[in-house]
Order: structure tokens, then C-alpha cells, then sequence
């Protein structure tokens, strides 16, 4: 069976640049490599696309319940599905996963923190990732790559406040799931040069 990575951190923090290096890396030593990301493109997933892409307001519940409906498609899934690539012997890389969940909607003040987690954690439908990566970059930087890159701004990325707020969020959700839940998280200073970046993940890998 495959091994489970997931990329994690704030828009704009660089993961896709990383996901990309990894990956080729694995390729290069003959590796069976997948790469996905949440949302999906299935019609859950088109949907949270839209809603995040036109900054649409929608209650925090509703929000964590249509990720999870989609997570559990983006595992299942028997043609594209996780769990089907995992058992065929692939390297699965997933851009954002449950800990986003948790992150935005769950720490966000206006959701129950503890239902997110048992919607997510209590499911046995959901796989837990072998190691996840959150790159942790200033949310400041990040507003400014954004800014810099897209013509855009969705949701979650309205300002260097609330990317802030998130940030916090992520911190508690990472140290509580690395003490209590015993999940292997490495955090990654992702202010650094992208070379130094991409040694130290591949050196965890």
C-alpha cells in the first residue's frame, strides 16, 4: 500500500510549488506518484470552488459539511477515489485535507469546533495521512503573494487579519492533533529559500 502525504497551510504559503517538487522527486527515483487536491471537481467540490471563489457567505456548519461529503467521494471514489490509488501502490499528495476543515471552519467562532473533528475523525470512510506538511509562512507574505498572482481574492483571503486568525487556528489544531491523536505533522518555516523548502520536506519523506 501507498503512502498518504498531505500539504497544508495558508493560500498563498507556496504548497503547490512544494507538492510539485515532491512529486518530481519521487517520479525521478521511480516512484507511482497521485496528486489531488480538496476541493475536488466533483459537484460537492464545484460547488465549495464557487463558493469560495465569489467569496460567498455560508454558514460555517453547512461550509464543514459539504467538505466532509466531499472528502468522503475523494477517498471512495473506485475509479479516482484515495483509497483506490494507496491500494495500488501509489505515493498520494493531497493539497489540503481535513486539517483545513478544522482550521477554517471549526476554529472560525462561528462553528462547533467538536462536531468538526467527529465529522471528520469519527468517519471511518476518512483515511489518516501517513504525514502532513503545514508550511508556515508570515500571513502577511501570503496576502501579498496573492495579491501579486491573482486578480481574485476568495473567501479565506480577504486579509492579513483573518489569514492571521486562521493561522492561530491551524496552530491549535496541529498541536492538538499531533498530542491526542497521535498524527505525524511536521511544521515547515516556508519563509525560507524554495530550494532549503524542498530539502527539508524530502528529507521527512
Amino acid at each position: 500500500m501507498g503512502k498518504f502525504i498531505v500539504f497544508e497551510g495558508l493560500d498563498g504559503s507556496g504548497k503547490s510549488s512544494q507538492i510539485e517538487i515532491l512529486s518530481e522527486t519521487l517520479r525521478s527515483r521511480g516512484e507511482s506518484v497521485y496528486v489531488t487536491a480538496e476541493p475536488t471537481d466533483s459537484v460537492t467540490g464545484k460547488y465549495l470552488r464557487q463558493i469560495l471563489s465569489q467569496s460567498i457567505e455560508k454558514d460555517m456548519h453547512l461550509q464543514a459539511a459539504l467538505f466532509l461529503a466531499d472528502r468522503i467521494e475523494h477517498v471512495t471514489d473506485p475509479q479516482n477515489g484515495i483509497k483506490k490509488y494507496l491500494d495500488d501502490g501509489y505515493t498520494v499528495i493531497c493539497d489540503r485535507y481535513y486539517y483545513s476543515s478544522l482550521a477554517y471552519q471549526g476554529k472560525s467562532g462561528k462553528c462547533d469546533f467538536d462536531w468538526v473533528l467527529e465529522l471528520n475523525l469519527g468517519c471511518d470512510k476518512i483515511l489518516k495521512p501517513d504525514i502532513c506538511f503545514f508550511l508556515d509562512v508570515n500571513p502577511k507574505s501570503c496576502k501579498n503573494r496573492i495579491d501579486r498572482t491573482r486578480d481574485n481574492v476568495e473567501l479565506y483571503e480577504k486579509s492579513v487579519e483573518l489569514m492571521d486568525n486562521t493561522r492561530r487556528g491551524f496552530a491549535e489544531v496541529l498541536s492538538l492533533l499531533k498530542k491526542e491523536y497521535g498524527h505525524n505533522i511536521v511544521c515547515i518555516d516556508a519563509n525560507d529559500d524554495i530550494d532549503n523548502i524542498s530539502k527539508e520536506i524530502i528529507k521527512h519523506v
